[in-house]
């Protein structure tokens, strides 16, 4: 090497330009042709369409954006759920669900989610019949099903 300081080291660029990341050319553009992302996504599998859907929220939807542009983001905005998600280890489902294989624990799990979900709707629906948890002003009858305070002497 004409550079005694530079044994072993390889190849290096000699200009400064090449040495720049990638995304110091497209700050504020894109990285992705979005025509050939747009194809690239139609053809996907099911399987992976189905993992976009459950797992596309909308920061990781803003995260992509920033990584790719905006216009990877405008391919996928049918994707995903409109809410944040809570992601649970399989390790935690299948301990506090355990069953034979990791998809009977998640199935428990869900079964066990819905029934808390309609149990607490069905006691939400009798609670307001009945007045409790609402408002006074909410309640449309008099309440008459209360003990009177003092017994009634005859």
């Amino acid at each position: 090497m004409a550079n005694g300081n530079m044994q072993g080291a390889g190849m290096m660029a000699s200009n400064p330009q090449e040495n720049r990341m990638p995304m110091e050319e497209s700050v504020g553009g894109s990285i992705v042709d979005g025509g050939r992302f747009q194809q690239a996504v139609s053809n996907l599998s099911d399987e992976s369409s189905t993992i976009l859907e459950q797992h596309l929220t909308p920061p990781v939807k803003k995260a992509m954006a920033e990584l790719f542009g905006p216009e990877v983001v405008g391919v996928l905005k049918d994707f995903g759920p409109t809410e944040p998600t809570i992601n649970i280890p399989v390790s935690i489902v299948s301990q506090t669900y355990p069953a034979k294989t990791i998809e009977e624990s998640i199935e428990m799990m869900g079964q066990d989610f819905a029934s808390k979900a309609s149990s607490n709707m069905d006691n939400q629906q009798v609670s307001n019949q009945q007045g409790l948890g609402s408002s006074p002003a909410m309640m449309t009858e008099e309440q008459n099903n209360v003990p009177p305070a003092k017994p009634i002497m005859a």
